[in-house]
């Protein structure tokens, strides 16, 4: 009995003698991995896993195609996390990386961001992005002008589109005699970048003169500052016509060009003269420029005589 009891001790202390790393993982790696912030555990090691494969938890997975809402190659089906101001996306070697989103720029683990101003946007009215998430309010427009995408409009007036010389609203055609006059109260500039522009087919009655066009720009909405020209284009193509008011101004054939400030009227005078014959038919080119918009819907008037 003494000696089978000994073999039981003996027994007992071999087995305790075993214990330790051949039956525990060691700490250096085997059977467990870092918690990553981009999508669960793996091992990027490399070394416990076949090739094109990776460790997930306690066991190994195919390599996972390389996109940030399966965690990336190496990941474990869960999406990468980005931080504040930023879009996950995965590197190059297979792990979760992220993108700063414009104006944020990368700063270390995260984005920083500098808020712009309404004057970078170039905005003027209305609640607008900062670029950094927060919300700019721009100001607001005149009762009559509604605000899109960050600047005051008007409903676009009886003309449009007219904001170039080949899209011209056409007026009512004008003579020397009888004398023309006619005003005209019903257009609008409806924003910063909205040019008029008109002509007018003049026809010179053979009268014994010229037609003599005087031009004035006037009832101006508050807070703008409109500039006025026209230019006269002879039937014959030829002229050597004369401002009577404004300068002279060859934007556009022969012609003439007011830019008083504000409000202030604009008037504009051409005597015309086509060189190739004594016919000085032709046509009309006005054009009202916005040179400061004040946000106003109100019309201007327009008035133009042919004598």
């Amino acid at each position: 009995m003494r000696r089978l009891l000994s073999v039981v001790v003996v027994s007992l202390m071999g087995w305790a003698g075993c214990s330790g790393d051949d039956v525990h993982p060691s700490r250096d790696g085997g059977e467990h991995d870092a918690g990553l912030d981009d999508g669960g555990d793996r091992d990027t090691g490399g070394s416990t896993c076949p090739a094109g494969q990776h460790r997930c938890g306690g066991g190994c997975i195919d390599d996972q195609p390389n996109t940030a809402d399966r965690g990336c190659r190496l990941g474990c089906g869960e999406a990468c996390r980005a931080p504040a101001l930023a879009t996950a996306s995965c590197a190059t070697d297979g792990t979760c990386d992220f993108q700063c989103t414009p104006p944020a720029m990368r700063d270390g683990t995260g984005c920083s961001c500098t808020p712009m101003s309404c004057t970078d946007l170039g905005a003027v009215c209305g609640d607008q992005s900062d670029g950094c998430g927060g919300t700019l309010p721009c100001g607001i427009c005149d009762a009559s002008a509604t605000c899109v995408m960050g600047q005051c409009a008007c409903a676009d007036d009886g003309g449009e589109p007219n904001d170039a010389l080949e899209e011209a609203h056409r007026l009512p055609d004008f003579t020397d005699s009888p004398d023309t006059s006619m005003t005209f109260d019903a257009f609008a500039t409806s924003d910063a970048m909205d040019d008029d522009w008109f002509r007018v087919a003049v026809t010179d009655a053979l009268d014994g003169g010229n037609p003599a066009i005087r031009i004035t720009l006037d009832n101006i909405p508050p807070g703008s500052d409109l500039d006025l020209a026209a230019w006269y284009v002879c039937n014959d193509g030829t002229a050597s016509h004369t401002c009577t008011a404004g300068i002279p101004d060859s934007t556009v054939g022969q012609g003439c060009s007011a830019s008083a400030s504000g409000v202030t009227s604009e008037l504009v005078g051409i005597d015309t003269e086509c060189n190739s014959t004594t016919d000085e038919s032709g046509t009309l080119y006005v054009r009202v420029q916005v040179h400061d918009w004040g946000g106003t819907c109100g019309p201007y008037r327009l008035r133009i005589d042919v004598t």
